[in-house]
C-alpha cells in the first residue's frame, strides 16, 4: 500500500476563521483569519487578516488590516488563497485596498479548551482574535474538486468554538458567529484548524 500522497505541499500549519454577522439574515460583517505557516516555499511565519464590511455595504471607517512577520508569505497566502476562499470571493475589493505591515510580533494566550486568543502587535496596535468554548476535534480530507481552491487537497483537525470575538485596539468589532452547515454538522462561523496541510497535485 502506498502511504505517500503524491503532489506538492504547498504550506502546512494553521488556518483558524472567525466569522461575525450583526443581522443573521444579512451578510457577514467581519471575516477574519489567522495563519501559522510552520513550512511552505516562503518560509515560515504568521498574518491575521480583518475584513469588517467586506463587502462595502457602506459601513464608514472599517477595520481592514492585514498584519504579518513574512511579508512575502502574506502576500502569497493572500493571492494563491484567500481570495479563493468561498466567502472572500466577493471580497476581492476590499482585500485589493489592503496594505500589508510587516513587522508584526505575535503571541497567544490560552487557557483551552475554555478559549485560545491568537494576538498580534505592529505599530502600537493590538488584534485579538479569540475562539471560546472549543468543542470536539474532527478530521478533513478534502479532494482538490472540494477544497477552497479546486487545485488543493485538503488536510486539517477542526475545532469548532462555542462562540469567538475579534477586538481591535480594545474595541471588541461587532456581530456574532452564527450557527451554519459545516462539513457533516451545524457548528458556530469560527473554528480552530490544526495542522491544516494543502498539496497541490500539479507538479511545479
Amino acid at each position: 500500500m502506498d502511504y505517500v500522497r503524491k503532489g506538492k505541499v504547498e504550506w502546512t500549519g494553521d488556518n483558524p476563521p472567525i466569522y461575525l454577522k450583526t443581522d443573521t439574515n444579512g451578510d457577514w460583517s467581519t471575516l477574519a483569519l489567522f495563519f501559522r505557516v510552520n513550512g511552505s516555499d516562503y518560509g515560515r511565519g504568521h498574518m491575521i487578516l480583518v475584513l469588517e464590511d467586506p463587502y462595502n455595504r457602506g459601513q464608514a471607517n472599517p477595520v481592514r488590516l492585514c498584519s504579518t512577520d513574512n511579508e512575502q508569505l502574506a502576500r502569497y497566502l493572500l493571492d494563491d488563497f484567500v481570495r479563493k476562499f468561498g466567502l472572500f470571493r466577493p471580497a476581492q475589493q476590499a482585500i485589493d485596498a489592503l496594505q500589508v505591515i510587516g513587522g508584526a510580533t505575535f503571541s497567544v494566550e490560552a487557557d483551552y479548551p475554555r478559549h485560545v486568543t491568537e494576538i498580534a502587535s505592529f505599530g502600537g496596535h493590538r488584534v485579538e482574535m479569540r475562539w471560546s468554548d472549543l468543542q470536539d476535534m474532527f478530521a478533513v480530507a478534502q479532494p482538490p474538486k472540494d477544497s477552497q481552491t479546486g487545485r488543493h487537497e485538503m488536510f486539517s483537525v477542526f475545532q469548532p468554538a462555542g462562540s469567538a470575538s475579534i477586538t481591535v485596539d480594545g474595541r471588541r468589532l461587532a456581530g456574532e458567529t452564527v450557527e451554519r452547515d459545516f462539513f457533516d454538522r451545524r457548528a458556530q462561523s469560527a473554528a480552530l484548524a490544526h495542522s491544516e496541510s494543502w498539496i497541490c497535485e500539479e507538479q511545479t
